[in-house]
């Protein structure tokens, strides 16, 4: 039999009590509040999934334990003045909910600012927009040490040989033609994200 996978552990309240330093009193009265999902066995002991234990710790501002940080969602914003495109992205992305945390920005200047304050881990881009376009705030990204580590996904309607060629050496890490299949851009995400928890792991 193998060993269940760090996404399918589950925690009883003492566990979850030590985890988050916290009185396992606190941890039974968030689960009968409804503040902490869990589940009650056959025998009538209360369980709490690994995600569902990170998402509380996020929501509430906790630091999530050491050994659930490979579960925490990863941070992404989408910069797209198509508003339509937005909203399908989201209505795409809504199934991975425990992997991804979706922000979205409608021009150049809202992006770098979401980007200033969430430090996301990625960055899903398109080129032209109003008031700062894509090249704009990829050149910034890559010139501030806060945010220069954040892997950008460039996505447009406008990608040709050339500026691919351009937003690679700006330091994007991928890019896509519009129109893009949605549940790829999902999987791109998924595996940048993958490619990124093992960089940080060496």
């Amino acid at each position: 039999m193998t060993a269940p996978t760090q996404a399918a552990r589950y925690y009883t309240s003492h566990q979850v009590g030590n985890l988050l330093q916290v009185n396992p009193s606190s941890v039974v009265k968030w689960i009968n509040d409804g503040l902490l999902q869990a589940f009650r066995t056959p025998g009538g002991h209360r369980r709490v999934a690994a995600v569902e234990l990170v998402r509380f710790a996020q929501h509430h501002g906790m630091p999530v334990p050491d050994e659930l940080q490979g579960l925490t969602a990863t941070k992404v914003v989408v910069a797209d003045d198509e508003t339509r495109f937005l909203s399908a992205f989201q209505r795409a992305v809504k199934p991975f909910y425990n992997e991804i945390e979706l922000h979205t920005a409608e021009n150049g200047i809202d992006a770098l600012i979401l980007v200033g304050q969430l430090k996301p881990d990625i960055l899903i881009l398109d080129l032209r927009m109003p008031g700062l376009d894509g090249f704009e705030v990829l050149e910034r990204i890559r010139t501030n040490k806060s945010t220069r580590g954040i892997a950008v996904i460039v996505v447009s309607g406008e990608m040709s040989e050339e500026n691919a060629a351009h937003c690679r050496d700006l330091g994007a890490v991928e890019c896509l033609q519009k129109p893009v299949r949605l549940p790829a851009l999902v999987e791109t995400i998924r595996q940048v994200a993958q490619r990124n928890r093992r960089a940080r792991v060496r």
